[in-house]
């Protein structure tokens, strides 16, 4: 250890360099990244509806090639319906606009018009549509819905991101003895962030979900060790004022410890790539490698960046709070047996509870369109030719089963609520 460590405090110059350079070259491979926005494929390929997903595009491939969207708008007068619904039917490689004065299009203050278009809703053609209509009636109160708005939507908004940095940074800014630590420690993880996005290009395809959350989990998983490594050293300048051998004594002395608990976050990252819901290893991996990354930016960065500052750093001193928590280990040192013996009860009650929950596979909660029109779903049914006049015929008794389509609409009702 004392060997690595040594290298790194006394090539820091040349280290950090190389780092800033291969994260700015991330910044550009991340772009050729393919981010897969179709869930589906991440079935487990004995589920029923992937096995039906791949039927149908195996015998249906060159007619599934149609998607659309609604969008709702609100307060429109009549003379702007009529306008809107031109305007939606002569936009470019829109195909048509399902719009009337019924109130299936039409309620209170609602306007719902339905655009389809002769593309996958994965598609630039749809994209692009769809961008355009969002940019041309952005100034009106509009919400959308349907599978190509589904394939648009950013499963993770920007002021999200927003709100979770600035929350790190107020915590640390309090917790830390310096107002320049956060910052040190924020940009030595942005290069791990950029290093991972960059090289997920190893990969066929991220999902977008992952694509969208990585950023912040692996900020999320990293962050502590950080924190290990500034308090090693400044435990070290008590008792050696060379701050370079203080660096070295305390990379020495935490690259162990600090290995040690990555790897088990990396481990336990990995276990994810045995779900069957494949999205797992998709997270699993990226995330793993994601914590690889900050370890190699937090040794190999971080100490650059405090020797750099450590001037600034002192400067900047402040009071932290020193929170005790002698009390909690003393309480759970006594409480052992009983906690133990809880542990394995909540265990067992929560084995069997679990199959008490409902599993929701879409959200109706962001469903504005649906909350007011209601939700519209489709099944298909995929039938051999033969036994067309077999299905005709349990078509036709669903259709008549009153006690069925109540039930399929009790569903839908409880969906919407």
């Amino acid at each position: 250890m004392k060997k690595i460590s040594n290298f790194i405090v006394e090539k820091r110059n040349f280290i950090i360099p190389i780092f800033i350079i291969l994260a700015i070259i991330c910044v550009f491979t991340s772009q050729k990244v393919k981010i897969n926005k179709e869930i589906t494929e991440y079935l487990p390929s004995d589920s029923e509806t992937r096995i039906g997903l791949d039927k149908m595009d195996e015998e249906f491939s060159d007619v599934n090639t149609t998607s659309s969207f609604s969008i709702m708008f609100k307060g429109l007068t009549d003379d702007e319906k009529q306008t809107i619904l031109k305007e939606l039917e002569e936009t470019e490689n829109v195909d048509s606009v399902n719009h009337d004065d019924s109130e299936d299009y039409n309620k209170d203050d609602y306007t719902l018009y339905t655009v389809n278009v002769d593309a996958k809703s994965d598609s630039e053609v749809a994209k692009n549509i769809y961008e355009r209509i969002e940019e041309k009636y952005k100034d009106y109160d509009m919400k959308t819905d349907g599978d190509i708005a589904d394939e648009n939507e950013v499963v993770l908004p920007t002021w999200i991101l927003v709100v979770a940095v600035s929350g790190v940074i107020i915590i640390l800014l309090f917790m830390c003895e310096s107002y320049v630590e956060p910052f040190l420690f924020l940009f030595s993880i942005l290069i791990a962030i950029l290093l991972n996005n960059g090289t997920n290009i190893i990969f066929d395809s991220v999902s977008n979900i992952t694509s969208s959350i990585s950023a912040i989990l692996q900020l999320a998983l990293s962050m502590d060790y950080s924190i290990m490594l500034m308090n090693r050293f400044r435990q070290e300048k008590e008792n050696e004022p060379d701050i370079k051998k203080a660096m070295k004594n305390a990379l020495s002395n935490s690259i162990q410890s600090i290995s040690s608990s990555s790897i088990t976050t990396i481990v336990g990252l990995v276990c994810l790539v045995f779900m069957s819901f494949t999205i797992g290893k998709d997270l699993g991996l990226v995330l793993a490698k994601g914590v690889l990354f900050s370890l190699l930016s937090i040794f190999c960065v971080l100490p650059g960046l405090i020797l750099k500052f450590d001037k600034i750093i002192s400067k900047t001193k402040k009071k932290s709070p020193n929170i005790k928590l002698d009390w909690l280990g003393k309480f759970s040192n006594k409480a052992r047996y009983p906690l133990t013996i809880g542990f394995v009860a909540v265990f067992i009650a929560s084995f069997f509870l679990k199959g008490n929950l409902d599993i929701a596979y879409t959200s109706s909660d962001n469903d504005e369109v649906g909350k007011v029109f209601g939700k519209n779903n489709q099944i298909a049914v995929i039938y051999n030719t033969d036994d067309e006049e077999k299905v005709a015929k349990h078509l036709n008794e669903i259709k008549e089963d009153d006690a069925f389509n109540e039930k399929i609409l009790s569903f839908l009702k409880k969906e919407e609520d």
